[in-house]
C-alpha cells in the first residue's frame, strides 16, 4: 500500500502542468498530464542490505544538499541542461566537476541513463565504464550522478559507472562485492525495501500519463481498456500492473487530514513494456499503444527533445 500526500514537497512539481510537442510526420500533439489520484513518489538511493556505512556516506550527501538548498539547485540545473532548446549557466558555487583520479579504491554506481534530470547522457558528465551496447564511448550527467561523485570523493574513491536496463539495477546491486549504490530516480517502495536498504528521501515526483492532447486523461482510473505503455520495473509498470490485475490500494489524505484509502482499479487495460522510455514514445507516435505512464520530470523532457 503506498502513502501519497496531497502537497508536494518541490514547486517544480506543483500543479497538473501540461507540456505539448508535436509528433513526427503525424501531426498530433502530445501532453504530460498528472495523474491526479497518484500525486507523490519519493526516491532514494539504493544501498546493499545491512551496508551501514555506504548509507551513512549517502545520506551524509543528501541531508546536507536538502538542507541547505544544493540539492534544488542541481535539479533545475540538470534539468534545463537536459532540454536541448536551452543553454543553462550554473549557479554560482554549485559544483559541476568532481576529481577522483587519483583514489586507488572504487566505487560502483549502477545506473540507467534515459532517466533525465537524474541521469541522462551528455557530454559534460563522467565516463560510463560499461553500458549500453553498441553505443560506444559516451557520459552521463544529472542529479543522481552529481550525489554519488560527492560521495565518492568523501569516501576518497574513483566512480565506475555502470549503465545497465532500468529492471537489472537491484540486481547487479546486490551482485556486487564491493562499495556500491544504485541511482536511477528509484522510488521507495516496500517490494524493493524487501531487497535493498534506501537512503533518506531526496528527490519527490509526480507520475503522468503521456497521451494525446485531446485524450485529457489526467487520472489512473481513466485509462480502462487502454494499451498503457511503461518502463519495465519502474513504478509505473508495477502501479498500472496492480491497477490492471488486483487493484492498486492508495492511502491519501483527505482536506480535512484525515487518512482515506481507496483502491484503484483498471478493466481491459493491457500494460505494455519497453525497455526505455525512448522506446515506449515511438511506440505512442506509431499508434501502438494509447498513453506512456511515467515521472512528470522525465515525461516533460521527454516531449521537449523529441
Amino acid at each position: 500500500m503506498k502513502k501519497i500526500a496531497l502537497a508536494l514537497i518541490s514547486a517544480v512539481l506543483a500543479g497538473a502542468c501540461i507540456v505539448g510537442v508535436a509528433a513526427c510526420g503525424a501531426g498530433a500533439e502530445y501532453v504530460a498530464n498528472d495523474a491526479q489520484d497518484l500525486l507523490q513518489e519519493d526516491f532514494g538511493i539504493a544501498l546493499k542490505k545491512g551496508d551501514t556505512e555506504m548509507v551513512e556516506a549517502v545520506n551524509a550527501v543528501v541531508d546536507e544538499w536538502n538542507e541547505d538548498g544544493t540539492m534544488t539547485k542541481y535539479f533545475d540545473y540538470y534539468t534545463d541542461l537536459a532540454d536541448e532548446t536551452k543553454s543553462p549557466t550554473a549557479p554560482d558555487g554549485l559544483k559541476l566537476t568532481w576529481d577522483l583520479s587519483s583514489y586507488t579504491e572504487t566505487l560502483d554506481l549502477y545506473t540507467e541513463s534515459g532517466f533525465a534530470p537524474y541521469e541522462f547522457v551528455h557530454s559534460s558528465g563522467y565516463a560510463v565504464s560499461d553500458g549500453a551496447e553498441g553505443q560506444g564511448a559516451y557520459k552521463v550527467a544529472g542529479l543522481d550522478i552529481a550525489i554519488a561523485c560527492q560521495v565518492a570523493e568523501n569516501l576518497q574513491c574513483k566512480l565506475v559507472i555502470h549503465d545497465v536496463l532500468f529492471d537489472t539495477i537491484i540486481t547487479s546491486l546486490k551482485a556486487d562485492s564491493g562499495k556500491a549504490l544504485a541511482a536511477a530516480g528509484m522510488t521507495i517502495n516496500e517490494e524493493r525495501q524487501q531487497e535493498v536498504d534506501f537512503s533518506n528521501i531526496y528527490s519527490s515526483s509526480t507520475l503522468t500519463i503521456v497521451c494525446e492532447k485531446d485524450a485529457g486523461y489526467t487520472k489512473l482510473a481513466d485509462l480502462n481498456n487502454l494499451k498503457i505503455g511503461v518502463q519495465e520495473g519502474t513504478s509505473g509498470d508495477l502501479i498500472a500492473s496492480e491497477a490492471s490485475k488486483t487493484g492498486y490500494a492508495v492511502t491519501v489524505e483527505d482536506e480535512n487530514g484525515k487518512e482515506v484509502t481507496t483502491t484503484i482499479t483498471l478493466t481491459g487495460a493491457e500494460v505494455v513494456q519497453y525497455k526505455t522510455y525512448a522506446a515506449a514514445l515511438a511506440a505512442l507516435k506509431a499508434g501502438k499503444i494509447d498513453v506512456i505512464f511515467m515521472d512528470k520530470v522525465p515525461a516533460q523532457l521527454l516531449l521537449a527533445n523529441a
